[in-house]
């Protein structure tokens, strides 16, 4: 199964409800599961984190954010409110994929431990832009409505 990453898209009022119970973030999950307010990025996170952290992006939307609950939870979910989510989102439509990973190679990834072992496959970046260009649109999205977005590896 491995460790994958998810993203969720909800309402100011949502994240007041989340902040005070983060138990419920699976019921929040789970609700939006299937819809446009929900991002599988399956085990693609730690080369995305990898690409945007060498890119230089300001906000780290894989493994940063505030924490929802306590970290010894699982996951833990964390947030990004929704001025960080329009810095995302501004980012991340500025920054195609060809541009981010340009100079990456595999032996790169291979080298630094990325997350999954897949690195010796010639397609691989194809796996990882897979879920970058789903990203863009989702935190776009997120950002024109004025939405804050939780993130959880689990």
């Amino acid at each position: 199964m491995g460790m994958c990453g998810a993203y969720l898209r909800v309402t100011s009022g949502d994240l007041r409800e989340l902040i005070e119970e983060p138990d419920r973030y699976w019921e929040y999950a789970e609700k939006a599961d299937g819809t446009e307010r929900a991002v599988d990025v399956d085990k693609a996170w730690n080369a995305l984190w990898y690409l945007i952290g060498r890119a230089g992006f300001e906000v780290d939307f894989v493994l940063g954010g505030t924490l929802l609950g306590e970290a010894d939870s699982d996951g833990p979910p964390r947030y990004f409110d929704a001025g960080e989510v329009r810095t995302i989102s501004a980012e991340l439509s500025r920054t195609g994929f060809d541009e981010l990973s340009q100079g990456v190679t595999l032996s790169d990834l291979e080298a630094e431990g990325i997350y999954p072992s897949i690195w010796d496959e010639p397609d691989a970046l194809d796996y990882v832009r897979e879920y970058y260009d789903v990203l863009v649109p989702f935190f776009a999205d997120a950002a024109k409505a004025g939405d804050p977005v939780v993130t959880i590896i689990t």
